[in-house]
């Protein structure tokens, strides 16, 4: 969760930036927009990533993937004869991985709502474009470091030795970003990373869930965050000036990095075939706390009402829960999987309130 919750962020500012550049007059300066990549689903047959991540991260072959997975079975909430049947997702994943589950095909088929999963999502106005126009300088200082300093300059010098092995592998030769402050680059590298190790940020499962929604005409139920940013240039300003610490958050996403892209397959194989244990192992490795808490102190979180985003969307899914709970027979549901196996996650929050949960065989 906390994995997502900072890509959100970083990727909010990152491609609304990228947005409002594609607005600003002819010959503005313009960066690379991150991808954020949600595959279709295409049949294919065996997982496998060749290469090792030991001490310093190593570049790794891309990731293979085929054949048809139906990732574990749903884990069910019940009040009486009321069930939610959830569906835990990872992410990433393989981009070509194609997923089909006869137990989630079933449920759907006599779903009454599907209820999504909680997140935050952010979009410029349609005014905005304009302002962007004339805010495009403030925009664009706001993502470099203050001072006119490089990534060298400001990162220890093991740090950047790390970013200096793998900046080339995942984002070419493109030395504007030498120039961004750590926060920045280091959410453009993961993405990077994802792409060039053949791993999308996407589930594997929406289309085809959003394909059954359409054909049983099944009502869908949003639980995620979303902010608008009215105001361009106020928000560069706030961001510009936002004491983030840059270093911690930097080394704490390099480390994430290092364990998603290394760990896809064996992560990706567990998803597959259903096997909880790897999955309890393998999903809460590598913690970007550090990112999260100095996001959630700037004016700019604030501003966009990030700094609880999270909190009320995961409220919002547990209200919408429990309303299905109580009035439908049969709802589905998606979340990632760490709110499955979590202590303090969604669905141990839903038994602790007294519902009834089955975990999947």
């Amino acid at each position: 969760m906390r994995i997502a919750l900072f890509l959100s962020v970083a990727l909010l500012m990152s491609t609304s930036f990228d947005a409002l550049a594609a607005a600003a007059p002819p010959g503005a300066t313009r960066s690379r927009a991150d991808e954020a990549n949600v595959p279709a689903p295409m049949p294919t047959t065996n997982l496998a990533v060749e290469g090792e991540v030991t001490g310093a991260i190593t570049d790794l072959s891309p990731v293979m993937v085929s054949g048809q997975y139906s990732g574990p079975g749903l884990w069910k909430v019940s009040k009486g004869d009321h069930a939610l049947w959830i569906l835990g997702t990872v992410s990433p994943v393989p981009k070509k991985m194609d997923w089909y589950s006869p137990q989630a095909e079933a449920v759907l088929a006599r779903a009454q709502e599907i209820i999504n999963a909680p997140g935050m999502a952010g979009t410029v106005g349609v005014g905005s474009a304009f302002k962007a126009a004339f805010a495009m300088p403030t925009i664009l200082r706001a993502r470099e470091n203050p001072g006119g300093r490089t990534l060298q300059e400001v990162l220890p010098p093991d740090l950047y030795a790390r970013w200096r092995t793998l900046k080339p592998l995942y984002l070419g030769e493109d030395r504007s970003v030498e120039q961004w402050r750590p926060f920045f680059a280091a959410s453009t590298l993961y993405q990077g990373a994802l792409k060039r190790s053949g791993l999308s940020s996407g589930t594997a499962v929406g289309d085809r869930i959003d394909e059954l929604r359409k054909k049983h005409k099944i009502e869908s139920t949003s639980t995620m965050s979303r902010t608008q940013i009215k105001s361009p240039r106020k928000l560069a300003k706030s961001l510009a000036g936002a004491n983030i610490d840059d270093v911690q958050c930097f080394r704490s996403v390099l480390d994430r990095l290092e364990l998603d892209v290394a760990n896809a397959a064996e992560r990706a194989n567990a998803w597959a075939t259903g096997d909880i244990a790897t999955l309890t192992r393998l999903v809460n490795r590598g913690d970007m706390l550090p990112c999260y808490e100095a996001l959630a102190d700037t004016e700019a979180a604030r501003s966009l009402g990030m700094d609880n985003g999270m909190q009320r969307s995961e409220a919002l899914w547990l209200k919408s829960a429990e309303a299905a709970l109580a009035a439908k027979h049969t709802t589905f549901a998606t979340l990632p999987v760490e709110q499955l196996l979590e202590a303090d996650g969604l669905l141990a929050r839903l038994q602790a309130r007294g519902y009834a949960v089955e975990v999947p065989e």
